[in-house]
């Protein structure tokens, strides 16, 4: 991960005020998020981790360009590409390592916050900005479960689809080799392998 340190404040500034998870945030409070060091900009490199699973940290990622995948276990379990994703929040919202390992597909750039650095807020604004961070946060994980719930119904349909699908091919198949052994059993054939077997038998 590179910070970059000498980011154009108005830039990263403006860059914020875009993200769903800053909406209602005032620009002074912006400005204070990061002038505090709670949010800063960070580069990651084509195959950098950015998290790793297990580790347990205060801070969480959003997405600003390029495309991460986080894997499980080894495992691709997602892919992120698109501007604004939140990840990185269950460790800090669970208080446990990281749920899984997030990677730099290609050269990607995230806006890092670091919730420590908010817990040293001065009061009310730490208060006021946990308050709306969670809320925010919340709204992610929600719309992050109906998008899974969604993806469940359709993978649960098309294993239904091939359920079915087989069922039939199986009854099909069942039909058919029940009509060869029909087909096989009316062969008699009988009489003629017994005088088959007579002339074979026969000696001149």
């Amino acid at each position: 991960m590179r910070r970059i340190e000498d980011a154009d404040a108005a830039r990263v500034l403006a860059l914020m005020a875009k993200l769903p998870l800053w909406a209602g945030f005032a620009g002074e409070d912006l400005e204070l998020l990061l002038r505090t060091g709670a949010v800063s900009l960070c580069l990651f490199d084509a195959g950098e981790t950015v998290v790793e699973e297990g580790n347990y940290e205060k801070t969480f990622f959003v997405l600003l360009d390029g495309a991460v995948r986080a894997l499980r276990g080894g495992k691709r379990v997602a892919v992120m590409d698109a501007p604004g994703t939140v990840f990185g929040e269950m460790s800090f919202i669970l208080g446990k390592g990281r749920t899984a390992t997030v990677v730099a597909d290609v050269p990607s750039r995230c806006l890092a916050v670091d919730m420590g650095y908010v817990d040293f807020l001065p009061s009310p604004e730490r208060e006021d900005f946990l308050i709306r961070i969670f809320r925010r946060l919340a709204e992610v994980v929600t719309a992050r479960l109906g998008s899974a719930n969604a993806r469940k119904a359709t993978i649960l349909t098309a294993i239904r689809q091939r359920r079915d699908a087989l069922r039939a091919h199986v009854a099909a198949e069942r039909e058919a080799i029940t009509a060869l052994r029909r087909e096989l059993d009316g062969l008699d054939t009988a009489d003629d392998e017994e005088v088959l077997r007579q002339l074979l038998d026969r000696k001149f």
